[in-house]
């Protein structure tokens, strides 16, 4: 993955938006980010980390602490990356969450995060967390595998150089998650932990139940207990059980038989008291009799004479029933009179309606009359659309003709304009193929006559002539050259005028080579202008053949234009046709003139009666829109006409019904008057309450008699059959008491026996009352101290078996922690490397020492560079011996052969050290993550802590680096390095505040 274009808006301490073009630096090779303190170089790295993943490099940097501070409120803040991937372009935009000032109005409002990558194949994905995925999906790293393989922190491996194994083992658990073993090894000795507090719980336990146990002989108990003999204890404990058992069925015994005595002195007490209420109830029963037995005759007296008025009520409600009768005579009267009064009122309805349905026939008739007269003047619309449709049509393929006869026109006139443009690039192509032919025959002629005076500067009289063998040579000839125009030489004439003429018609070819007077003319020229002439005289005839066939095509179109005019115009007027013809006889081009003028005037024509006709179609549309709405309302209207013609007969008939009907009831209820006993219904209904109030104070005073005999029956009755019954058990109760006899002997204690009832002595019920509840409260008291001292024992007793039953089972428990324990705690002691006489390595640890040997390994590889081949690292224990072990690290020295600790390093050294384990630790990582290979690194590290042949050496294991198609980002402000790296990126900051950058190659 290498960035090719970064951009970024109001982020960290740029204020404004800036674009760095990151492809300048190229796709290999180191380069130089520097600037000032505080500038903002780290920022860039956290530009790209921020827009693959959303968040920054460090974790000190949230993502809602980006937007910078110098920025305007109306800024926003984003970052947007191109990068290649695999030889693929993406394009990645991210903005973080930030408050920004409202689009409208005041205030301010928060965007939400936001991620967009475009894909090489133009598909876009979105969304903060999804593009995220995406893109660790795509570059398989997530961020913080990203930013420890990516950027080599400031002063971040110092700590792995001079640390010791603790805190190298907390760099290692982050990078390489080895937490899940450190929590392993924390299970582990929790797990022991947990064992030994379960043993120690369980003895405990025992020792709170010993404690619990309730012991009649304490000392004894004691002393078991002090003795921690815990089979000793549960023995005694048992002994101790089992004697409580038996003394615990002595006194269930002794209890039992008190209850019995109890109860049977309860039963009696119960006998006599309720023998004391019975004498009471029958004393109140006798005199309820003596009070009652008087009213009970008086009562029965009244009802005997109310029973005797029955004949005089039979005739009561005779005659009621009869006043009834004749009530109903009224009812049926006032609902003749009501049917009556409606049958009028309907009579007069039935009539209003019948008028009202005989006006409404007469307007809607009228109207209908209307309508008809409307459409009958509508009555031709349809045909006349028609038509107009029909010339309309015709107007409208006239029109689609004319134009076409015009695009005809416009077509020819433009294959006039080609003809003419190729006949003048042939004249130009003509021109030059002459110049360039005159040319050739000069420059020809001129060679021939060279050959000839180089000849003839080798005669010599006497010597034959090469050419004609002469021994005399008269006239020789001299050299030529070329510029000599047509002097000096013969034939040719013309030759010259002819360039001459050509290059003053300012043609565009190539003029001959310029040559002095005295320059010969060589083969290779005449060649030369040989191929010229021929490639002018082949252009030439192109250009000919090509205006030819354009003149024959415009030749042809001309013949059909004409063919198409004589068949338009055989349909036309004679002037018409005279017109076009007359300009015909007068040539192409006053006929073409005069078609165009016809065909314009007729466009015009056509034109204006199509308008014409659409607004006649338009009207006649509208006609026939209105007879088509006059035709639907007079169907409604006389539909109409025929409802209410239908509605007057309906009311004429039910006016006949209602009149009829209202005769035939009043002949009936003049019928029915004759048959009423009474004037009016008032007097009817005063009769007939008077009957019923005499039967009710009759029927009343019957109901009341009835009831207060009643009432006095049942009080004698009652009183009777209560004093029989109470007589009857107190005479069941004085037999039973003249009955010598004892309930119970005494129990085995010290209770007194059951009291006897003499017959010399007889006694009340009251009097045997007092006497049993006595007795009853001794037996009580007896029973409460036997059952308190069996409660005592009974809670011992199970108090004690509970905690043999606890003891017993935490025993078990016990047993098995403590060897659980055992086992535990050794492999616990092993992980967490506190075995006595071996080496304090945890198994943590012992995995991060696989780790840091590969990283070792790596970072041998530069340092051996970097330090002149002096210098090696090495895995140790570490000197001390105190904490943890196992990643201790020690140096070499090759110069003197000595091993010593990494930490005395001179400054210089230690950053050569420190830089190497970043660069293994990288590589480490880059393997961990699948052999996924970066194409951009960046080094922030202190290299202001070398010297000139140190900072060499840096430099160079750095370039080693970048082998391949890697590009090396370092970070720093040392001036050396501005001197020795040539791509960098100039980091500045801004007097009115924020930074900017600038690639500078």
């Amino acid at each position: 993955m290498r960035p090719t274009k970064l951009t970024i808006s109001a982020f960290g301490p740029y204020a404004g938006e800036m674009t760095l073009e990151l492809d300048r630096l190229g796709d290999r090779g180191i380069y130089l980010i520097t600037g000032d303190t505080g500038a903002g170089k780290t920022t860039i790295f956290d530009a790209i980390t921020f827009a693959l993943y959303g968040n920054a490099s460090g974790e000190n940097r949230k993502p809602r602490m980006l937007r910078s501070k110098y920025a305007s409120a109306e800024a926003r803040t984003f970052v947007e990356m191109e990068f290649v991937y695999n030889g693929k372009t993406y394009r990645l935009r991210r903005n973080p969450e930030y408050l920004r000032a409202k689009q409208r109005g005041e205030g301010e409002t928060k965007e939400r995060p936001d991620a967009l990558l475009e894909l090489p194949d133009g598909n876009v994905i979105t969304g903060d967390r999804t593009v995220t995925a995406r893109v660790e999906e795509l570059v398989g790293l997530n961020r913080e595998q990203f930013s420890q393989i990516a950027m080599l922190a400031q002063g971040s491996f110092s700590r792995l150089l001079s640390g010791r194994t603790e805190d190298r083992g907390a760099i290692f658990r982050e990078i390489f998650r080895t937490r899940p073993y450190q929590k392993f090894q924390e299970r582990l000795k929790d797990k022991a932990k947990g064992l030994y507090g379960a043993y120690v719980d369980s003895v405990k336990s025992i020792g709170q139940y010993a404690g619990g146990v309730m012991a009649e002989d304490g000392e004894r108990w004691q002393a078991a207990v002090e003795s921690k003999d815990l089979e000793a204890m549960l023995d005694l404990l048992e002994e101790m059980i089992r004697e409580d058992e038996s003394g615990a069925a002595g006194l269930d015994q002794d209890l039992k038989a008190v209850r019995e005595r109890s109860g049977h002195l309860g039963q009696r007490l119960g006998e006599a008291r309720s023998a004391a209420k019975a004498q009471e109830d029958a004393q109140r029963a006798e005199q309820e009799l003596r009070e009652n037995r008087p009213l009970f005759e008086e009562a029965r007296a009244v009802f005997e004479r109310e029973k005797g008025r029955a004949g005089e009520r039979e005739q009561l409600i005779g005659e009621i029933s009869r006043a009834q009768e004749n009530l109903k005579a009224y009812d049926e009267h006032d609902r003749l009179a009501a049917d009556s009064r409606a049958c009028q009122a309907e009579a007069k309805g039935m009539e209003a309606v019948e008028a009202a349905a005989g006006n409404e026939a007469e307007t809607l008739g009228l109207k209908l009359q209307e309508l008809q007269e409307e459409l009958d003047r509508l009555q031709t619309v349809g045909e006349e659309l028609v038509t107009a449709r029909s010339a309309a049509e015709r107007l409208g393929q006239n029109r689609q003709r004319i134009a076409a006869h015009a695009r005809e026109l416009s077509e020819y006139r433009a294959e006039e304009r080609k003809l003419a443009a190729a006949q003048r690039e042939y004249q130009v192509a003509d021109q030059a193929r002459r110049a360039r032919e005159a040319e050739y025959q000069e420059l020809y002629q001129v060679f021939l006559d060279s050959q000839a005076g180089i000849l003839a500067a080798g005669l010599k009289p006497g010597q034959p002539c090469p050419v004609c063998g002469s021994l005399e040579h008269p006239a020789p000839a001299g050299r030529a050259a070329a510029g000599d125009g047509t002097e000096g030489r013969p034939g040719a004439p013309g030759a010259g005028a002819a360039v001459h003429e050509a290059r003053g018609a300012g043609t565009a070819i190539h003029e001959a080579p310029s040559r002095s007077s005295h320059t010969p003319v060589t083969k290779e020229q005449v060649d030369a202008a040989s191929r010229r002439a021929k490639e002018a005289s082949d252009a030439a005839a192109k250009l000919s053949l090509r205006a030819g066939g354009v003149k024959g095509s415009l030749d042809q179109r001309f013949e059909r234009m004409k063919e198409q005019v004589e068949a338009e115009i055989g349909g036309w007027k004679e002037s018409w046709q005279e017109r076009i013809r007359g300009a015909q006889a007068k040539g192409r081009e006053a006929f073409l003139e005069e078609w165009k003028l016809v065909l314009e005037q007729l466009d015009g024509v056509l034109g204006r009666q199509a308008e014409a006709g659409e607004q006649t179609i338009r009207g006649l549309e509208e006609q026939a829109k209105r007879r088509g709405q006059l035709e639907a309302q007079k169907k409604k209207g006389t539909q109409a006409l025929e409802n209410c013609r239908e509605r007057r007969q309906e009311a004429g008939k039910a006016r006949l019904r209602a009149e009829t009907r209202r005769t035939e009831l009043e002949r009936q209820i003049a019928e029915l008057k004759k048959r009423l006993p009474h004037g009016d219904r008032a007097a009817a209904e005063a009769e007939l309450t008077e009957h019923r109030r005499r039967l009710l104070a009759m029927e009343q005073a019957l109901n009341a008699a009835e009831k207060r005999l009643n009432e006095y029956s049942g009080r004698v009755s009652a009183a009777e059959a209560r004093a029989q019954a109470l007589n009857r058990q107190l005479e069941a109760f004085y037999r039973q008491q003249e009955e010598r006899y004892v309930i119970c002997a005494a129990p085995q204690g010290n209770l007194s026996p059951m009291p006897d009832s003499s017959p010399a002595a007889p006694l009340s019920p009251s009097d045997w009352v007092r006497q049993l509840e006595a007795e009853l409260a001794g037996t009580g008291e007896i029973l409460e101290r036997l059952e308190a001292g069996r409660n005592r024992l009974h809670h011992r007793l199970e108090t004690n078996r509970l905690a043999r039953d606890n003891m017993v089972r935490q025993q078990a428990a016990m047993e098995a922690a403590r060897q659980q324990w055992t086992w535990v705690k050794a492999m616990a002691d092993t992980a967490a490397g506190e075995v006595n006489g071996k080496d304090k390595i945890t198994f943590e640890t012992y995995v991060q020492m696989a780790y840091f040997e590969r990283i070792i390994a790596r970072a041998n590889a530069r340092f051996m560079v970097m330090s002149g081949g002096q210098y090696e690292l090495k895995r140790c224990m570490e000197e001390d011996g105190r904490g943890k072990n196992g990643l201790g690290l020690s140096v070499i020295d090759h110069y003197n052969g000595s091993e010593r600790s990494a930490r005395t390093l001179s400054g210089g050294e230690s950053f050569q050290a420190s830089l190497s384990l970043a660069l293994g630790l990288s590589d480490e990582i880059q393997s961990q993550a699948g052999g996924i290979r970066l194409d951009t690194m960046f080094v922030d590290e202190g290299f202001g802590s070398l010297d000139g042949e140190s900072l060499n050496l840096a430099v160079k294991a750095l370039a080693g680096l970048a082998e391949g198609n890697r590009l090396v980002g370092i970070i720093s402000h040392v001036p050396e390095l501005k001197e020795r790296i040539e791509k960098q990126i100039v980091v500045t900051k801004e007097k009115s505040g924020g930074s900017r950058a600038e690639i500078d190659i």
